[in-house]
């Protein structure tokens, strides 16, 4: 896991892609750049072929075909992540994204750390630089990543209700805690954050963490007198809030 720590000082987790789901990644991301380079050939061929005189059109326009092939290829990782907040085709079918140390998204200056430094770990050495420091850095980063203050992540998949924000709300639900209209989005957030990451720590530390949160939530709202526990009080915060709300 790659563990962060939030402004409200607990600890959240992101899963770093693994070195299968990055190799597969660069073999869909290959494909399609060979793709484009067999359309672009066929069709530089095709208007070449139709030409009055094809060989002096061929040797003039030769920059052309630099312009618009090689440049684009050399570029297609660099732009897609920029562009596609962290995707290339292949990270987005893979189900991986670039995103900071921090899980926030990406700087241009950690996208074209990495993106420069695929020419020695990748192109020159077949992979084999990113896939030895992939291994032994286990936390999603190769070199550049490393450099960049990047690393690549899985994202979640199958997306339900109850990875969101939003909680339901029984039309007749009565308000526990009326102050939790003071928090915010990002303190539910947090807070599903962490009621969410039980499969991903062993029993006692996960049981740390959640008293931790519901204690600052506690002061935030300053109530103490409940009979609810650690995760019952945190639930029912989080549905106030979406009746609040009208989430």
């Amino acid at each position: 896991m790659v563990g962060i720590e939030t402004s409200q000082h607990v600890k959240l987790s992101y899963e770093p892609a693994g070195v299968g789901e990055r190799i597969l990644a660069f073999f869909l991301d290959g494909f399609f750049i060979g793709v484009y380079y067999l359309v672009v050939i066929w069709i530089w061929g095709y208007v070449n072929d139709i030409g009055i005189n094809p060989e002096s059109a061929i040797q003039e326009n030769m920059w052309v075909l630099y312009i618009v092939l090689v440049i684009p290829m050399m570029l297609y990782h660099l732009i897609s992540e920029v562009i596609s907040n962290g995707y290339s085709l292949g990270k987005k079918i893979v189900g991986i994204r670039v995103v900071k140390v921090d899980g926030t998204r990406a700087t241009l200056s950690g996208y074209l750390v990495r993106w420069m430094f695929r020419l020695v770990e990748i192109s020159m050495t077949s992979g084999v630089v990113a896939f030895v420091t992939v291994i032994m850095n286990g936390k999603g980063q190769r070199i550049g990543d490393i450099l960049g203050k990047t690393c690549v992540i899985k994202e979640r998949k199958n997306v339900k209700l109850d990875n969101t924000l939003f909680a339901e709300v029984a039309d007749a639900y009565q308000q526990v805690f009326p102050q939790v209209a003071e928090l915010t989005d990002k303190d539910i957030r947090i807070i599903k954050e962490v009621l969410d990451s039980r499969s991903h720590y062993d029993y006692d530390n996960w049981f740390l963490m959640l008293q931790k949160t519901r204690k600052k939530i506690e002061e935030r709202l300053g109530v103490q007198d409940h009979d609810l526990r650690g995760d019952e009080f945190l639930k029912t915060v989080i549905k106030d809030y979406n009746a609040i709300h009208g989430k």
